[in-house]
């Protein structure tokens, strides 16, 4: 392997370094504002290490066809530690800003929508729903109102209709018990 394809490799190594700083502290940024139980965060510790050293053997074979010599791991140290002293202050402040900046957004378009579709929506809802009342409200006066003019109209004519009535119930009651009797006559007689 040729002194350029190592430096090459050292460089890309060093590269990685500083981006798996990156990926710590963003991994470290999440984690630290979820509440999530010890043995989760075990578990998603392990997925993130895999994770990246899954990356940087990839990384390493489409460089140097998955060569691995002493140099990568100073290389990977050597980033890792210039990422650290150099710039991870301000990338997890970087960091804090965009998730703060998403946060707003996300709250704003919630307001939008909120503003624009839920609320007339809710509006035009309860206008058709206090229109219905009020029709329903109308039609019920209207009913009740026709109602008892009917039945101050027909009033001389209920006691008429009771005596009727009661006439009529006892000559449909006498008809079912001559009929039951002449029924069970017929079965007596066979």
């Amino acid at each position: 392997m040729s002194i350029a394809v190592q430096f090459q490799t050292v460089l890309v190594m060093s590269a990685c370094g500083a981006l798996m700083g990156m990926g710590y502290d963003t991994y470290h940024v999440f984690t630290g504002r979820s509440r999530l139980p010890a043995w989760l965060l075990f578990v998603f510790d392990v997925l993130f290490w895999l994770g990246s050293m899954g990356l940087v053997f990839f990384i390493l074979v489409k460089v140097n066809d998955g060569i691995v010599r002493f140099p990568i791991f100073i290389g990977m140290l050597f980033g890792a530690w210039v990422y650290f002293v150099i710039g991870s202050k301000k990338y997890i402040q970087f960091l804090r800003a965009v998730i703060k900046f998403c946060k707003w957004l996300y709250r704003t378009i919630l307001r939008v929508i909120d503003l624009l579709v839920i609320r007339p929506i809710l509006f035009v809802y309860r206008l058709v729903f206090m229109l219905l009342a009020f029709l329903y409200a109308a039609v019920m006066t209207v009913f009740g109102f026709g109602w008892k003019l009917a039945r101050f109209a027909a009033s001389p004519f209920a006691r008429w209709g009771r005596h009727l009535g009661k006439k009529m119930y006892r000559k449909s009651t006498g008809f079912w018990t001559n009929w039951k009797n002449w029924f069970h006559s017929k079965k007596k007689q066979e």
